[in-house]
């Protein structure tokens, strides 16, 4: 009996670990897990994403991609951000634009962090700062790519969304809409490589030969 308990813990780890990330990521969605600047929004939404990608694989982290998306979706309806007012314009785009990005951000990571070196600690710690890195830096490209594609004629003509960025853009709007992120998504891929990469190499120490 005690051999079958023994056994069972590694299955149902993964689902368990993902379903506590899960619940991280929506509570810091609908309370502190963000830092607002002018019209861009430092999130921490990424910080479980990109554990959970690195440590648990591209499935569970393309799970938890999903819930970041949907929950971002969400709090757009209650929120006063650029998002709920692009909400407005388009809800369905709107809900591409913070779904889809989020899930392949916590699925290819993960992909290639299986395909990364990992059979000594400074390998490992590298492809997990590799990793953890990248999950914000598709995070960003992804969202605001698709709010280019979207919404690139919202910030020429619309005047609510005008207002909220602070101008109109004079030149290439999609060069105008990654001026927006600036230094905000550098401090984000920073903090998810640096506080992304400890936190995961404290799980494997402590889960080595567990799961």
């Amino acid at each position: 009996m005690a051999q079958k308990k023994k056994n069972a813990a590694p299955r149902f780890f993964k689902p368990v670990f993902t379903a506590l990330l899960a619940a991280l990521i929506v509570l810091l969605t609908f309370t502190v897990g963000s830092l607002r600047i002018g019209p861009i929004t430092i999130t921490f939404n990424c910080l479980p994403l990109a554990v959970g990608t690195v440590f648990l694989g591209p499935l569970y982290g393309a799970i938890l991609g999903l819930v970041f998306g949907l929950s971002s979706f969400l709090a757009s309806f209650t929120s006063a951000s650029l998002t709920t007012i692009l909400l407005t314009i388009n809800p369905l785009f709107t809900f591409v634009m913070c779904v889809v990005p989020r899930v392949i951000c916590g699925w290819l990571p993960g992909l290639l962090f299986k395909q990364l070196p990992k059979n000594s600690e400074p390998k490992r710690l590298g492809s997990s700062a590799l990793c953890c890195g990248l999950v914000t830096a598709l995070n960003t490209v992804g969202f605001l790519g698709l709010m280019w594609v979207f919404f690139a004629d919202a910030f020429l003509s619309n005047s609510t969304v005008i207002d909220k960025v602070g101008s109109q853009p004079a030149g290439n709007v999609f060069l105008f809409i990654f001026a927006l992120a600036g230094i905000n998504a550098v401090i984000e891929i920073v903090l998810n490589l640096v506080l992304g990469t400890a936190v995961c190499r404290a799980l494997y120490a402590v889960t080595k030969d567990k799961i």
